[in-house]
Parts: C-alpha cells; structure tokens; sequence
C-alpha cells in the first residue's frame, strides 16, 4: 500500500476528481484502422461518484462492422494530454431483437 495515497492500489476511494477534465473517444476496426463511431464521454457527478466517466455511442451499434474493434479514451486536462490503455473488444450479431 502506498502511503501517501491513503488506499490499496484496487480501492476505487483512490479515483480522482475528473472536474475540468475534456474526454474524447474513438472506436476503429482493428483489420484496416476504419473509424466505426466516435464515443461521447461526460464526467458523472463527481461529489457523489469521483473518477466515474459515463462513455457511450450516439448512435446504434447495429451498423458497428462484425469482428475485432479497438478504443480508447483521450483525458485533457491543463493542456496535459493522456491515454488510456486500448481496449480491444469484439463486435458480434446481436441474439436478442
């Protein structure tokens, strides 16, 4: 445990304020780079749920391509610029209508 952190490294009471945070997201096909959609990212209320990031598609996911996509999230804050890990997931066919 890091001390001056106060919490365990897994204790999510160590998220950070995200105020003033600007987010932006991007989903891409991991075969040829193609754009798939771009995420809209809002900072959830953060005296009632610090660190919490609300990350969702505008649009329906019906159109996404099948097969391997990757994204990541992209934090600025004071011109600081930082990147989440990539995220790669696989899109499938849809069971329930």
């Amino acid at each position: 445990m890091d001390e001056t952190l106060q919490y365990p490294p897994d204790d999510v009471r160590r998220a950070i304020d995200l105020t003033g945070y600007t987010f932006t997201s991007q989903v891409k096909a991991l075969a040829d780079g193609a754009a798939v959609a771009t995420l809209t990212c809002a900072a959830l209320n953060q005296s009632t749920q610090k660190g919490w990031l609300n990350v969702k598609s505008g649009a329906s996911t019906a159109t996404w391509p099948l097969g391997l996509c990757q994204m990541d999230i992209k934090a600025v804050v004071s011109g600081t610029t930082q990147h989440t890990e990539t995220l790669t997931f696989q899109v499938i066919d849809g069971v329930t209508a």
